[in-house]
């Protein structure tokens, strides 16, 4: 007869006959007696299976160690230690190189810490300018594109090079180029570049790679979207309201088939809509089409379903692809709905396992855009299904105060220095290792004036800390990165704080300050 429900208790873990030697949880089987009996009894131990930990044989782990064990596999940052650790037990990092190190002023030798290659993560990257966030963001970029063993050699292990996609875009023409782009001199780059910039920027590029490295490996592309890259909600990102134009094509095609434009062009024709709407619609479809493949629009001399164009958004092992809008005819919110699209086709098209990164994304990622909020939409969905797309995430900003979701996500944060009080307001806020270390009550939740004012010291702290970060350092916050070994199991960081120093760069550095002297 059963007991009364609130003096249950759950089964020990350990002790009790295993009722099938195959793979049967530890279940107590007196207790199980004593506390039930009949169809209760019999429906309570067929449950166990799912819930107790079980055993396969004397030998084997418990399946709680091979948890931890899945975590050790997918951590995104591992530790020097820890390293060892995995190799002395016969479980050594498969794809890996190093990012940095923490520093100590009186250690002789720096212990290395390794950002886990093989796994998918989200990082975000954030700072003043010339902080040192876009020096990460290229060494990242290095240790999952880099492919000449003997560099490679030097900073870990790449068996399988991921495919990278850069987005860059910039209101200011004399901005320079893409700071990624000097990976060119170790790494094959194509840029895709705005038609109506193409001159401008092949020029600066190719002179660029000139001047770093004469054999530098890179191609300077106009961006054309071919006619397989489109599809109704890829057109939709671009044109927002045309939604019933959109609606009657889509029940003729039943969803299925490649996105026809010229048809799309000649129905805005036959019911008179451009010469209906405003300007700024006719400018839209004119940019769209300056992106597009002459033979799906209406200039074109076939009504073909495939381009023969070449497709530069499919990416390979090892290559990198930089989109840069740059151009003065281009405005942000333009260069989100490109990039929107671009992304998507470039997930959808590349089978390798990938890594997209966001170029000075506060450039475009501007909270009151209609298209950055789609893209960021896209990006948010892309870090969600990151392990399921086999995709690695990076965004390098200015300011903290685009969508903060993207910061919620990320398994990695790293503050460089900044001098703003509101961006450590942002961040405390999204940041959990900072909400906690600052102990961020508000004041409402705050019990009396002593505890709060411990709190106000706490953040005081961390932010002079942050003010005080040299080049190139940060603040890492990293709640499953595998910092130590204490009696054979792996310590996580959790809610630890630590002060970070990136690598120096293998391939060339394009992040230098330009000093009157030219020095």
């Amino acid at each position: 007869m059963s007991s009364n429900p609130s003096s249950r208790h759950p089964p020990p873990e350990n002790g009790g006959a295993a009722i099938d030697s195959s793979s049967t949880p530890i279940v107590n089987d007196t207790v199980l007696h004593t506390q039930y009996s009949g169809p209760e009894y019999h429906e309570l131990l067929k449950y166990q299976h799912f819930l107790m930990p079980s055993y396969h044989s004397a030998d084997d782990a418990p399946s709680d160690r091979k948890a931890k064990s899945e975590e050790l596999r997918i951590a995104p940052l591992v530790w020097w230690d820890v390293k060892r650790h995995l190799s002395q037990c016969g479980s050594s990092l498969q794809q890996y190189a190093v990012l940095g190190h923490i520093p100590s002023p009186n250690c002789e030798v720096q212990e290395p810490v390794f950002l886990n290659t093989n796994a998918p993560w989200s990082a975000f990257l954030c700072g003043s300018q010339g902080s040192g966030k876009s020096h990460a963001l290229s060494c990242m970029l290095e240790n999952c594109l880099l492919t000449d063993r003997a560099l490679v050699s030097q900073i870990g292990e790449n068996p399988n090079p991921l495919a990278g996609l850069v987005f860059h875009y910039d209101s200011c023409q004399g901005s320079g180029v893409c700071e990624a782009a000097y990976l060119c001199s170790n790494i094959p780059t194509t840029i895709l570049v705005s038609p109506s910039n193409y001159r401008r920027l092949k020029l600066q590029y190719e002179q660029m790679a000139k001047a770093r490295d004469g054999s530098a490996n890179i191609k300077v592309k106009p961006l054309c979207l071919l006619s397989e890259h489109l599809d109704t909600e890829r057109i939709k990102t671009l044109m927002a309201y045309l939604i019933k134009i959109f609606r009657d094509m889509a029940m003729e095609t039943k969803g299925l088939g490649p996105f026809d434009y010229r048809k799309f062009k000649q129905n805005l024709i036959s019911k008179d809509f451009l010469e209906k709407q405003s300007g700024p619609l006719k400018m839209r479809i004119e940019l769209l089409e300056s992106f597009l493949d002459p033979s799906i629009t209406l200039q074109g001399h076939s009504n073909t379903n495939r381009s023969t164009g070449t497709d530069y958004l499919k990416g390979s092992q090892g290559t990198m692809t930089i989109i840069d809008l740059t151009d003065p005819v281009v405005d942000a919110d333009s260069a989100c709905a490109l990039f929107n699209i671009c992304l998507s086709v470039f997930i959808s098209q590349t089978e390798c396992s990938k890594i997209v990164a966001l170029d000075e994304a506060h450039n475009y990622m501007i909270e009151t855009s209609t298209s950055a909020k789609d893209f960021t939409d896209k990006l948010l969905k892309t870090v969600r299904e990151q392990r399921h797309q086999a995709t690695r995430v990076v965004i390098a900003t200015q300011e903290p105060t685009i969508n903060t979701a993207l910061i919620d996500l990320c398994n990695i944060t790293m503050v460089h220095r900044c001098q703003s009080p509101a961006w450590f307001s942002v961040l405390k806020k999204h940041v959990g290792s900072l909400f906690l270390n600052g102990k961020s009550l508000s004041s409402e939740e705050t019990k009396d004036d002593d505890e709060q004012n411990g709190t106000a010291n706490a953040d005081k702290n961390l932010f002079q800390e942050i003010m005080n970060l040299k080049l190139g350092e940060s603040l890492l916050f990293c709640a499953t990165a595998a910092i130590a070994v204490k009696e054979e199991e792996v310590v996580k960081m959790a809610d630890r704080v630590v002060k970070f120093k990136t690598r120096k760069r293998i391939t060339a550095d394009g992040g230098t300050t330009k000093l009157a002297s030219g020095m």
